[in-house]
């Protein structure tokens, strides 16, 4: 007696064009920011609304590493040493940020995090990190390390550990 033949693969679905996925995946990223930003608090919502994506990216620049000068700023935020000074001269006027000079040679001044900055930051991580674990739910293991390679390949950034 033979056994019954194996079950066919399940044929993939047809491919769209480049051009169209490119527009897919575009069309996905304002839902996804959406989704990120239901997820945050009202009060933190509201905050944000006051904070530009630069200064929030140059606020989390300053908070890891204590503070910068405005070539350290410029060179990690990928702009001119003018707009640099622009973007601290607006964090000074919101209280988020103070010059001081630097310990080690007093010509040199550096743009430090207030505590608020500091606060700011800290919440927002926070809330991002419970955004992105609620909406992983919806994934199996498998299919988030899978989203993760993507996604890493995509930015061209080494693939982050699953673990840490």
């Amino acid at each position: 007696m033979s056994s019954p033949p194996p079950p066919s693969p399940r044929p993939r679905p047809p491919v769209a064009p480049r051009d169209q996925l490119a527009e897919q995946v575009l069309d996905l990223m304002p839902a996804l920011r959406r989704r990120v930003e239901r997820g945050f608090p009202p009060e933190l919502r509201e905050e944000l609304h006051t904070v530009t994506v630069h200064q929030l990216e140059a606020l989390r620049h300053l908070c890891r590493c204590g503070g910068m000068t405005m070539a350290e700023l410029a060179g990690v935020q990928g702009i001119g040493l003018s707009s640099a000074t622009a973007l601290a001269d607006r964090l000074l006027r919101q209280g988020l940020a103070q010059r001081t000079s630097d310990p080690n040679d007093r010509r040199v001044v550096r743009l430090v995090p207030t505590d608020g900055a500091r606060q700011l930051v800290d919440r927002f991580a926070a809330a991002k990190r419970r955004t992105a674990l609620d909406a992983l739910t919806a994934l199996d293991d498998d299919e988030a390390a899978t989203l993760l390679a993507l996604l890493s390949k995509i930015a061209g950034t080494p693939e982050a550990s699953p673990h840490g």
